[in-house]
Parts: structure tokens; sequence; C-alpha cells
């Protein structure tokens, strides 16, 4: 007769004990933010810019309209952007190619940004393969894994960033930003296995490598250490450098890159 009185006396203890905590964070500077691209691959590349928010805003993030985008080559060419959409700007006439540098300045808000990338020289996709696994193991979940098999480049200093993709879909987790340098392989015949992910059959699975320019290759991996930032040794967090460079003079900073790469890709189904 007395656990119902009981139950009931430490409900009310556990929820006496509960305080509700509002932080009062401060809100900083809307900055720019950059997310743009240009490949070997032919066009169109899209540059998207939009300012920065607190961190709990749930609302989407402003797009800047109505900035002025020029971009040019260590060829001459030269090409104003057309806006298709709020903060959305095309690049339709340059054509990306291995060897080819690049300068974007931005004119937006009063201010002037410049980034500066390169398009390097890359390893090629020799094949695919698949193995089956009949069990789960420690490692291993029951499905099918791909494989990469390539040559790599003799002469270090390359980095790359390798994507996979699930009948269309891009996999695109924290875990799943996969970069590496040749650092410890250098002009090795790679073959390893994307162990992270195993797949039904019937599954057509897409694995594309892009030959990353180094400064791109260090954005991309502190990325990477944010995003899996957690747990009790947690780092608290900071905004990742960038090539997007306020040029104005004392302005506010930008964040996010613009960043040029080559694209070689291979497709297989699972059966």
């Amino acid at each position: 007769m007395l656990l119902r009185p009981l139950a009931a006396l430490t409900l009310l203890l556990l929820t006496s004990c509960t305080d509700v905590i509002k932080l009062d964070l401060p809100q900083g500077q809307p900055l720019l933010a950059v997310d743009g691209a240009i490949t070997d691959q032919p066009g169109p590349y899209v540059v998207r810019l939009s300012r920065t928010a607190p961190y709990f805003n749930p609302a989407a993030l402003p797009r800047v309209t109505g900035a002025v985008l020029t971009l040019t080559d260590n060829q001459g060419g030269r090409e104003t952007l057309r806006e298709r959409g709020p903060g959305e700007y095309v690049i339709s006439q340059l054509r990306g190619r291995v060897g080819g540098q690049y300068v974007l300045t931005i004119q937006a808000d009063g201010q002037t940004y410049r980034a500066q990338t390169e398009i390097r020289r890359t390893m090629s996709i020799d094949s695919l393969g698949r193995r089956y696994i009949p069990e789960t193991t420690l490692l291993d979940s029951v499905g099918y894994q791909v494989s990469y098999h390539g040559q790599e480049l003799p002469g270090a200093g390359d980095y790359y960033r390798f994507k996979v993709y699930r009948n269309g879909r891009l996999w695109n987790r924290p875990l799943d930003l996969f970069v590496s340098s040749d650092e410890l392989v250098d002009g090795n015949y790679l073959s390893f296995l994307f162990r992270d992910h195993s797949y039904p059959k019937g599954t057509r699975v897409r694995v594309e490598i892009n030959s990353l320019p180094k400064d791109y290759f260090t954005f991309l991996t502190n990325l990477q250490t944010q995003l899996n930032n957690a747990g009790l040794f947690a780092a608290p967090p900071a905004n990742v450098g960038t090539n997007v460079l306020n040029t104005s003079g004392g302005g506010p900073a930008a964040v996010g890159y613009f960043a040029g790469y080559t694209v070689r890709a291979d497709s297989l189904v699972m059966k």
C-alpha cells in the first residue's frame, strides 16, 4: 500500500531538482558565408552566398542577393557570374581544367572579398570491386562492401577526397567526410575497402574521387575535426579557416570556401 505514495514522492523530488537555465549567448556580427567550387568537369558551376546566424536560430540562413561576383583564370579568362536565384550565382562560360588557377572576387554590402584556388593533377579509378559479408562481425554488417583500386601518382604532395553515393544519394554524415594525403602511400597502387557501409543486393553504388589543393584539404580536415568534436574531451567549437579574404581593409571576415578540384568516378551494382 505504500508503493504508490513513495513513487509519487520520488517523482516530486526528481522534478523539483530540475532547473531551466537560459543561456545569454552573444549574437556576434553576421558574416558572409561562401559555398562554391569549380571542377574539371563541364559546368555550370555554382557559388552560394548567405549570412551566418545565431547558433540556436532555427530559421534558414539569409541569402545574399545583388552581389557582384567575378571569376578570372591564369589564361586571361574573365566572367561576371549571373544570379539565377536568391544568393545563387552561376559560372557558365569559364571551364575548369587541370592546372588552372582561379580568383573569385565578391562585392557585397560595401565589402570586397577575394578567394584563390587551383585544380591539381589527379589519379583515376582503375576499378571498383565488391565483397559480400554473410554475417555480422565487430567491424562489418551483412551485405556488400565496395573496394577502390587505383594508381597513386608518383611525387608527394597530392590530396584527395572520396565520396560514396548510394542509388544517387551522397553518404553525407560527419563520419563520411573521407579525406587523405599521399604522405604514406606516394606512388603506390592502392586497394582498400569502404568498410563504413554495407549494401543490399541491387544497390547502385558510385564512388567519386576529388584531387584537392593543399589548403582545401586542410579546410576539410579541420571541418572533419569540428563535425566530430564531441564527448568528454571535446574542444570548444570554432569557425574553420577560409580562403575567402576581405580585401577592403578592416572589414568583417568571411566563412566557407571557394574550391577547385577534379572529379573522377565509377559505379557498380551489387549483384
